[in-house]
């Protein structure tokens, strides 16, 4: 990426955990590429590394921020944005600068460097990261992630020692400031998730917010035929994950003492699935 602002797009998003979305949705910035590349993401049209999204100006962004703001729970969510921190820290100080401050959302996938959360304490509100693995085998083979669990947790740390374990909110169960972390259950893959939630409970606190999610499905580069060699060795991944798989992340959950967070649906993987070919791809 270079310096330009590159966007794939600008939406009010109602699907994302109760205190983000709320009633009215929170205005989502989804940059393009990303410095994970997992085989299975769902966002995989913009999220392919060299997708460039559409070259927009700063005050271009910002109207079309401003537009969507008033309609929404006055949340800005920044998604992907680890390669786009600079742009992002920009496109915040100009809405600033217009008198608009909306509750920042840092929207990641957890793979981050605990100096880039550092930078921006006083710019980001509530983080929303993700801990996809705590093997990290498993993260080199499904995102050409290395190292990914060290990663995660100095970053978590560093989310931890900015804001704290206790997700503040407003009088209406909005998201004001702290941290919610979310864990998205694996199709035969249980003792991964398992082993995040132990990391979490042993280095950082089980009084955080965890969001588990039982969506995943195959997204459709995975179930097409003629890209079935690339995906030979995950064929797990072709279906979704089960019933007693999902049970057996909630009852680790609960056994390591974790209180506090939203346990999806089992039936979550019928619906959560954007599309990005359309103007509004979440609906």
């Amino acid at each position: 990426m270079d310096d330009r602002i590159h966007i794939s797009s600008i939406v009010l998003h109602r699907g994302e955990e109760p205190p983000i979305s709320g009633e009215k949705g929170v205005v989502n910035v989804f940059f393009p590429s990303c410095n994970m590349q997992c085989v299975y993401c769902q966002n995989w049209e913009i999220s392919c590394r060299g997708t460039k999204g559409t070259v927009m100006s700063i005050d271009e962004v910002c109207d079309a921020i401003i537009n969507l703001l008033p309609v929404s729970e006055n949340n800005l969510g920044f998604v992907s944005p680890t390669h786009f921190v600079l742009q992002m820290i920009s496109i915040v100080e100009e809405l600033r600068k217009r008198g608009f401050y909306p509750t920042i959302v840092y929207n990641t996938n957890g793979y981050e460097l605990s100096e880039t959360i550092r930078s921006l304490e006083g710019i980001v509100d509530v983080w929303l990261p993700d801990f996809k693995y705590s093997d990290d085998d498993l993260a080199v083979v499904l995102s050409e992630a290395p190292n990914y669990s060290q990663f995660a947790l100095k970053a978590l740390k560093e989310m931890v020692h900015q804001a704290g374990t206790t997700l503040h909110t407003d009088d209406r169960g909005i998201a004001r400031r702290g941290i919610i972390i979310r864990h998205l259950v694996l199709p035969g893959l249980v003792s991964n998730s398992l082993g995040v939630l132990k990391l979490i409970e042993e280095n950082l606190s089980p009084n955080l917010h965890i969001s588990l999610m039982s969506q995943y499905y195959p997204p459709e580069r995975i179930l097409m035929q003629n890209r079935k060699s690339q995906f030979a060795n995950q064929k797990f991944l072709r279906r979704p994950i089960t019933r007693t798989e999902y049970e057996a992340v909630l009852e680790a959950f609960h056994t390591l003492g974790f209180t506090r967070g939203w346990l999806q649906q089992y039936e979550s993987h019928q619906t959560y699935r954007p599309d990005f070919s359309k103007e509004h791809p979440f609906e």
